[in-house]
């Protein structure tokens, strides 16, 4: 719990203060007037006075802010009336640039740490860029109900083509209850089906039920479990039950799946030997297990510097177009608000990245340095995107709002996103403590 809450604030202060710096340095840049540049909200700690401006860090170490003048009304104005004298509009080209630079720099801080990781090397699913080619079905699934089968190749997703086990998955899992067409190729033909991805976890993440290839080998055994017992250990590869051959750990589940309590031959690899071992899979749901959990391969996917970079790149486009895909399913009513994260799931988040390592922290810091751009931009006042609309609709008129109308726009704005943060955080809450799921209508599993 202690290391989530110091992985937020590090995650929400290295962020947003990326973001307010964006706005600080090109506001410098155009010359524009600044007064306050501060680490943190709340009350002054301390800092020191350069050129005009106060750089202070403040008590609550939550990202911060900059105190440009020559914007409008912002947040503030909302919060807390001043009796400052107006200060003359900067020119809207002028205004849009500053405005901008905040997103931008959350997107350059993106680009900058997906480029990092991928530097250092990132572990990544071995199947990720392999063909779509099926290796298992699960019998219980919406893809075994459409008719789809091992050895099939999967080539389109809702009219989309999809090339890697990656696009596949991204395709089902941002899916839930929605029906998608897929086409594959079986033995030189071409087909396509329905199949609606079932909502599974607390996120509601679409499942089909389709598996890559995985290698049957023994990546561990659990204490006290039939495989343990059998002397199975891990690095061991199987390659027959029962006399039968496996060509990869689906056809291990298979097999000893149809052999609850029964006694089973395993012909297994070790050491460039062959051995035979022999153990009793306990009944599980009428279910023959041995206590071998499933293997998760990776490789690590290490690259030069502009390598890294192209990739980073491209790795942004392709979360900035599934943001928008989601985003948009969720206004039509096609996706879950369990999908949409909080506090408590970011808190989650970073301190599950921060116990695993480096880089898979540096790229959670990519992944919501980007989403913090994205939002943005949204054109909701209050946020960059609404101050964003509103200089277009001015420029459109050939003329500005009154600062009376400017605050009441805010206003909404305001209340809109207070409103957002009631449902996300609420959202939150329901997620990571399921006994509440009851107390919903229609959110009980």
């Amino acid at each position: 719990m202690v290391i989530d809450v110091l992985s937020l604030v590090i995650v929400l202060g290295v962020l947003v203060f990326i973001h307010e710096g964006g706005h600080f340095l090109l506001a410098r840049a155009l010359k524009a007037p600044v007064s306050v540049f501060s680490f943190g909200f709340g009350k002054r700690l301390f800092g020191v006075e350069r050129g005009g401006v106060d750089y202070r860090v403040s008590l609550i170490p939550l990202g911060g802010y900059v105190r440009i003048h020559g914007l409008g009304p912002d947040e503030s104005d909302v919060v807390a009336k001043t009796d400052q004298a107006p200060v003359p509009l900067l020119p809207r080209w002028r205004r849009a640039l500053i405005l901008l630079a905040g997103p931008g720099a959350n997107v350059v801080g993106a680009i900058a740490f997906i480029t990092l990781a991928f530097v250092v090397g990132v572990q990544v699913p071995a199947s990720q860029d392999q063909a779509p080619v099926v290796a298992w079905v699960d019998p219980i699934s919406p893809a075994a109900k459409a008719g789809i089968e091992a050895g099939d190749l999967v080539l389109a997703v809702g009219g989309r083509g999809v090339r890697t086990w990656e696009d596949l998955d991204l395709a089902t899992m941002g899916s839930p209850g929605q029906p998608l067409e897929i086409r594959f190729r079986r033995d030189g033909q071409e087909h396509e089906v329905t199949l609606t991805p079932r909502a599974v976890s607390r996120y509601d993440i679409g499942y089909a039920g389709l598996a890559p290839v995985l290698p049957a080998e023994v990546p561990g055994v659990l204490p006290g479990s039939p495989a343990e017992k059998a002397g199975l250990r891990p690095g061991d590869r199987i390659v027959a039950v029962n006399g039968e051959p496996v060509r990869h750990f689906y056809d291990v589940m298979r097999l000893v799946g149809a052999s609850p309590d029964r006694e089973v031959a395993l012909t297994i690899e070790r050491d460039a030997s062959a051995i035979e071992v022999r153990a009793t899979p306990r009944n599980v749901d009428g279910q023959g297990k041995l206590g071998i959990p499933p293997p998760n391969p990776t490789v690590l996917k290490r690259l030069g510097l502009p390598t890294a970079l192209a990739q980073s790149v491209r790795e942004n486009v392709r979360m900035t177009r599934l943001t928008f895909v989601v985003i948009g399913r969720m206004l039509s009513g096609r996706a879950s608000l369990r999908q949409m994260s909080g506090p408590i799931d970011i808190a989650r988040f970073s301190g599950a990245a921060a116990r695993t390592g480096t880089v898979s922290f540096i790229w959670l810091l990519g992944m919501i340095s980007l989403q913090l751009a994205i939002f943005n931009l949204l054109p909701i006042p209050v946020l960059d995107g609404g101050h964003l609309a509103v200089i277009g609709v001015e420029s459109a008129l050939r003329k500005d709002f009154s600062d009376r109308t400017k605050e009441r726009i805010l206003n909404i704005g305001f209340w809109l996103i207070i409103m957002l943060v009631v449902v996300v955080l609420f959202n939150d809450i329901v997620k990571n403590f399921p006994a509440l799921d009851g107390l919903i209508p229609g959110r009980a599993k």
